[in-house]
Parts: C-alpha cells; structure tokens; sequence
C-alpha cells in the first residue's frame, strides 16, 4: 500500500470528493472531532493538508513550530461565499510582508 502525502480535513460531503482523488480523508464536523485528529496529521508528516476554512486557524496553530519548514503546506479551500475573498486577503498580507510594501494585483484594487 503506497502512503498518501495528501490529507484532508472537514465535512463528509466534501470528503468523498478528496478520498477519491487519493487523499487521506479526516471527517471532522466540529473543533472537538478535528482535533483527535491533529496528532494523526502530525505523526504522518502529509507534504499538503487541505482543510475548510473554519479549521484552518486550528490546523495552523498547530504546526505553527513547522512554520520555518517547507512542510507541510496547509491549504484552506471556501465552503461559502463569505469565505470565497479570505484566502485573496492572506495571500496579499504574505506579498506585503515579503517586499515591505503593499501592492495593487490588477482587477483587486479598492475605491477610496
């Protein structure tokens, strides 16, 4: 059996989808189911950890002592359109902090 370096973390309606595609699936409903599964996500070192965004933050913490190290890559994908933006804004505070200065992404810009 060939060991998955892609996991998973949230809904079961959204799982079956990552089970399929190869991940290592980790159904988790509430903050309490996910983290029983924190130490697992741990000990078998996966290279990306997909998540929905409301477990993003716990995930995060979590390996927040890796934060120096390539891996793993932990990945929030949206599950409403509320959530759909907040990847954008972290993704623009990540390049501000990288050059020092904030930049304007064409087709982003914001109106006084």
């Amino acid at each position: 059996m060939s060991r998955s370096y892609l996991a998973f973390v949230g809904g079961e309606e959204r799982a079956l989808c990552f089970r399929g595609m190869g991940f290592d699936v980790f159904p988790a409903r509430t903050s309490e189911e996910l983290s029983a599964f924190l130490p697992i996500l741990r000990k078998n070192q996966y290279a990306i950890i997909f998540t929905e965004w409301r477990f993003y933050d716990a995930i995060k913490t979590h390996f927040e002592d890796l934060r120096g190290e390539a891996l793993p890559v932990i990945c929030a994908i949206p599950t409403s359109s509320v959530e759909v933006g907040r990847g954008g804004d972290i993704v623009r505070r990540l390049v501000e902090m990288a050059i020092g200065s904030s930049i304007m992404i064409q087709g982003e810009e914001k109106s006084p």
